[in-house]
């Protein structure tokens, strides 16, 4: 990627915490796409005109700096420029639990941003689907080291062209199973004949287009509308363990069950998604391990 940045984009971060923000863009430690450190993330990937992008986010002090270079980079500025300030009524959140009241007091600055890559989140949450986290990674990695394209800070993802006609066997030698493989595919045609994993996109139009796509699931759609469309209400249902994290961190008695997960979250309508991440963030940080308090 030889092209120069444009002149960089500085906005005010507000409560922006970059890290927390931006957690499980980068899938993996050796995500071959991106690189992450304390204040700083940078991806490679492909625009929807299918342009090679490089885009770093830094943040020191009051000042968020973002940088982009190749052939897309005056658009992708321009897409971060219309994020902010970031629109995801963080304000808002103030929960009358104490133990809400908590949580958010210790992860402060988790802000809900749509991100230009959302074909990627898409493929990388696809690859998470009943397997190990591990699995998952090793899978990423060899797509985008044997069906993408080196650049000059690592690789890129393939387009959704490329993904939508490769074979099935093709993904198996990568360790990916026919089912994923299948979902991978129809999520890539969809993509190639329809564009609708792009910044104008609804929510609505979002969750429609995903959930009408063979292969994905409730889980699939929330996952992606979260973690990569900036949704703070979304709630991915038909999870192994979440039910029983919620229910848990309530303090409730009663079943482990969707159902009641969602009816713990209904109070928190708006906000759900943010919730859910509060608590995945205390689990993670090995606080669940310890009293409430």
């Amino acid at each position: 990627m030889a092209l120069a940045s444009p002149h960089p984009l500085i906005v005010d971060p507000g409560d922006l915490d970059l890290a927390r923000t931006l957690v499980l863009q980068r899938l993996g430690r050796y995500d071959p796409t991106a690189t992450a450190d304390p204040g700083h993330f940078a991806k490679t990937f492909r625009t929807p005109a299918n342009e090679v992008v490089r885009t770093t986010l830094s943040h020191r002090d009051d000042e968020l700096r973002i940088e982009a270079s190749g052939p897309g980079a005056e658009a992708v500025l321009g897409f971060w420029r219309e994020r902010f300030p970031i629109e995801d009524d963080y304000a808002a959140f103030k929960p009358e639990a104490p133990r809400m009241r908590r949580l958010s007091d210790r992860f402060p600055g988790l802000r809900f941003l749509r991100v230009p890559w959302l074909f990627d989140v898409a493929v990388s949450v696809v690859l998470q689907q009943r397997v190990r986290y591990v699995d998952a990674v090793r899978a990423w990695a060899q797509i985008a080291k044997r069906l993408g394209e080196r650049t000059a800070d690592g690789f890129v993802l393939p387009s959704a062209k490329t993904l939508a006609r490769t074979p099935t066997y093709e993904f198996q030698s990568m360790g990916i199973d026919p089912k994923r493989a299948r979902a991978l595919v129809a999520l890539a045609r969809e993509e190639t004949f329809k564009p609708f994993l792009v910044p104008e996109t609804s929510f609505v139009d979002l969750r429609r287009r995903l959930i009408a796509i063979r292969g994905i699931g409730p889980w699939t759609t929330e996952m992606i509308l979260g973690f990569g469309a900036g949704d703070p209400d979304a709630v991915p249902t038909k999870d192994l363990h979440l039910p029983r994290t919620v229910v848990r961190a309530f303090g409730k008695s009663g079943p482990a069950t969707d159902e009641h997960m969602l009816e713990l979250l209904e109070p928190y309508r708006g906000h759900r998604f943010r919730v859910i991440r509060l608590l995945w963030a205390h689990e993670f940080s090995g606080m669940s391990r310890r009293p409430w308090g």
